[in-house]
């Protein structure tokens, strides 16, 4: 995930998002366009968090000139789509590990980002907030964005419900198609 937002340099070959090589661009430049980019990190939310709210809007807060209160009816209605009763107000330490992971969504959705990378927690594969990521990225997806998924394998990526346009395996050999099992 580093490597897709130009984080981390690359030996060999190009990344691009938007048409844009991080290799190319200032620092100004790839920060701004990071704004364009929704991030569901593989460690959410941290329980230290003094302001979950606060962290779910900061990021598109910097990018856009989007009011904050438009901001916070976005993130509250896509609370309510990841199971939550709304925007969370306070300190992480006092939600779930599940809410979390529900606040961290939010996050890596709001605002319409045009990349969502989603670095699935292993708490996500079997929970219904899997149900919901599908669905909201299938909406994202609609509208233009790419949504790219990192997980381990296991039952929720067989999931025939995730309909994915390419699959790929990293291994230490770089990113391959998966083997397609056919079935006469």
């Amino acid at each position: 995930a580093d490597l897709c937002v130009g984080l981390v340099p690359l030996l060999a070959g190009r990344v691009r998002v938007l048409g844009r090589d991080w290799a190319g661009l200032t620092t100004p430049a790839a920060d701004a366009l990071r704004g364009h980019v929704g991030r569901l990190f593989a460690l959410p939310i941290r329980a230290e968090t003094p302001d979950v709210a606060a962290r779910i809007l900061l990021g598109r807060m910097h990018h856009s000139l989007v009011p904050e209160a438009a901001l916070r009816a976005e993130a509250a209605a896509l609370a309510l789509r990841f199971g939550l009763p709304g925007l969370p107000a306070g300190p992480a330490r006092l939600l779930s590990e599940e809410d979390l992971v529900r606040a961290a969504c939010v996050r890596a959705f709001l605002g319409g980002p045009r990349l969502i990378i989603l670095e699935l927690p292993a708490a996500v594969l079997e929970t219904d907030v899997l149900r919901a990521c599908l669905t909201v990225g299938a909406e994202a997806r609609g509208q233009g964005a790419a949504v790219l998924w990192l997980a381990t394998p296991g039952p929720a990526l067989r999931d025939p419900s995730i309909r994915a346009t390419q699959r790929f395996r990293l291994t230490d050999a770089g990113l391959t198609a998966p083997r397609v099992r056919v079935i006469a």
